[in-house]
């Protein structure tokens, strides 16, 4: 109970700093949320790769983390309040599931990726860590060191996440078409935003985008951490392969029907994608 307490007090200041925030703004406030480990990182790379070519339409070099993190600078759960660069948008992100926070924003962007995947995604993120699962109760932390135990223990939590995601979004990004079709994909984003339209800009951002290059980035600034702590207690790649349909080989079948039947919509949503 005090916990609970805690944190309506906790988003009832970040709200009324935010409001106050936006008051003398009249540009569009953006917010883009999803689980983690869905593609919401990648998708802030093709968006603001977008954005500076469209300032320097001659950028030929994908943005380092820190750039991506200092030019995208402020995230919902913090409740910053960063002044945004010239020729950039105001652009929060976030993988707090919804709250009354959210309708502060006039644009949402809500990006998922399949559970198994993303989940799979998750616990490599969380385990390569110098106290692995640390945000996890620590009766249950051994227990999760299994991938087929962590996926089926957090299945629940993405689920809840995806139908409420769903129903307060403005525009949905499905990374499996992302993958897919990722000009398009990006275009159709551009246009819901109404930011000024260049293909050719489109297809650069793509490339700059590409997890091999956003791969090689990480390596040749040491910052294969990514979005993960700095402190040198993440010991992992935080941008590994983006390949879907990994849980194929990482998952037992049991595990996998185990999803599947918590989760029927996937069939919909992700098979004609991962089939292809």
């Amino acid at each position: 109970m005090i916990d609970y307490f805690k944190a309506k007090y906790y988003w009832f200041n970040i709200n009324r700093r935010l409001k106050s925030f936006f008051d003398n703004k009249s540009e569009q406030k953006i917010l883009l949320f999803g689980f983690p480990k869905s593609g919401n990182t990648w998708l802030r790379f093709l968006l603001f790769h977008y954005k500076c070519l469209l300032l320097d339409p001659n950028k030929s070099v994908t943005l380092t983390y820190d750039d991506l993190n200092q030019i995208q600078n402020n995230e919902l759960e913090k409740g910053t309040t960063f002044i945004e660069r010239k020729g950039f948008p105001v652009f929060y992100r976030t993988h707090i599931p919804f709250n009354y926070t959210y309708d502060l924003f006039n644009k949402k962007i809500f990006i998922h990726r399949n559970p198994l995947d993303t989940l799979i995604s998750a616990y490599y993120f969380y385990k390569n860590r110098e106290l692995p699962f640390w945000d996890d109760p620590e009766r249950i932390r051994k227990e999760l060191e299994d991938i087929d135990f962590y996926v089926s223990y957090k299945i629940d939590s993405w689920i809840r996440f995806y139908n409420t995601s769903i129903q307060c979004a403005d525009i949905v990004i499905n990374y499996s078409a992302l993958k897919k079709s990722s000009e398009m994909e990006l275009l159709r984003l551009i246009q819901f935003l109404g930011w000024k339209e260049e293909k050719n800009l489109i297809k650069k951002a793509v490339e700059l985008s590409s997890f091999e290059k956003v791969n090689n980035m990480g390596k040749e600034n040491d910052q294969a951490y990514g979005n993960g702590p700095k402190d040198g207690t993440f010991f992992g790649n935080f941008t590994r392969s983006g390949q879907e349909g990994q849980f194929k080989s990482e998952l037992k079948e049991d595990t996998i029907n185990f999803v599947l039947d918590k989760f029927p919509e996937f069939k919909k949503v992700y098979s004609p994608y991962l089939d292809s």
